[in-house]
């Protein structure tokens, strides 16, 4: 009698754990006419519109994210569109011009023109590898020196005395990661220009890593205005930037990096106390001796 009464309960119980969990597909078998049987209905039914909500969000933000990117993406071709129109008119009016006038204005024109086709190029590109950004090819690397070569390569971009420039602290052991070197190369210099990019009057970029129990922790930091808890919150949206001028894309592509290694990204800041990113990426499992 017990087991009869107690089973239900249970089962109602792991069900509720399970959705709790993310399974919202979780059911319970439906028995009786009692209170525990109209309890797994109403159960059952909850759980069936939790799935039909799921759907219709998982649909709204789609289309959300689809006119996000209509509109970001409008905005950015409209930025060098109306200077490429502009001096195409201004082309078509020189032609009445003396020869040597005509021929001032088509060499400042078309300077002007390849500027912003090459803008415009850019603007293309960055959608582009966002659209096919390749699966990592995993392999057993130091962490170490994925962090040294981003270190490297930026050191020698601020000289000695410049008001800009980047630190690195990184341990004396090895921390070995399965990684695709060049997507978390990638990841790194962009986390690198956007810290740069948040100090125009110069700051040090801070570089460091370290082991924490079986993951490895990777921070970029920055010493610029920081950002206000609302900016955080929607920072890893697609196509969502701080910037006046910005596609929104450098975080987008370094989270889908991230989480392709299995990994998480997060971010600490505050106003006018600077920004940190904190990658965690799970360590590797040593070689069998």
């Amino acid at each position: 009698i017990a087991a009869r009464v107690s089973r239900p309960i249970e089962q109602l119980a792991r069900a509720a754990e399970d959705v709790a969990g993310g399974n919202w597909e979780a059911r319970v078998p439906e028995r009786g006419r009692d209170e525990v049987g109209v309890l797994a209905r109403s159960f059952n039914h909850m759980t069936g519109q939790l799935v039909g909500q799921r759907e219709r969000l998982v649909q709204t933000e789609r289309v959300a994210a689809w006119r996000e990117l209509a509109r970001r993406l409008a905005h950015e071709l409209k930025n060098p569109l109306f200077p490429l129109q502009l001096t195409v008119e201004n082309l078509i009016r020189a032609r009445q011009l003396p020869e040597d006038e005509f021929d001032e204005v088509f060499r400042e024109s078309t300077r002007t023109l390849g500027m912003e086709i090459a803008n415009l190029k850019t603007i293309i590109g960055r959608f582009s590898d966002f659209s096919k950004m390749p699966k990592p090819e995993l392999e057993r690397i130091d962490a170490r020196d994925v962090l040294g070569r981003v270190f490297s390569f930026y050191d020698t971009a601020y000289p000695e005395g410049s008001s800009a420039g980047i630190s690195i602290e990184i341990p004396a052991s090895s921390m070995v990661i399965n990684a695709d070197p060049e997507l978390l190369h990638r990841a790194l210099c962009n986390l690198v220009l956007n810290a740069m990019d948040a100090m125009p009057n110069g700051g040090m970029c801070t570089l460091s890593a370290k082991a924490n129990g079986d993951k490895v922790e990777i921070r970029v930091g920055d010493c610029g205005q920081g950002m206000t808890p609302e900016e955080c919150e929607r920072l890893f949206t697609p196509y969502y930037t701080t910037k006046e001028h910005g596609t929104g894309l450098g975080l987008a592509i370094v989270q889908s990096v991230v989480a392709d290694h299995g990994g998480t990204i997060s971010v600490e800041s505050r106003p006018i106390c600077g920004s940190t990113f904190i990658i965690t990426l799970p360590a590797a499992d040593e070689k069998p001796s």
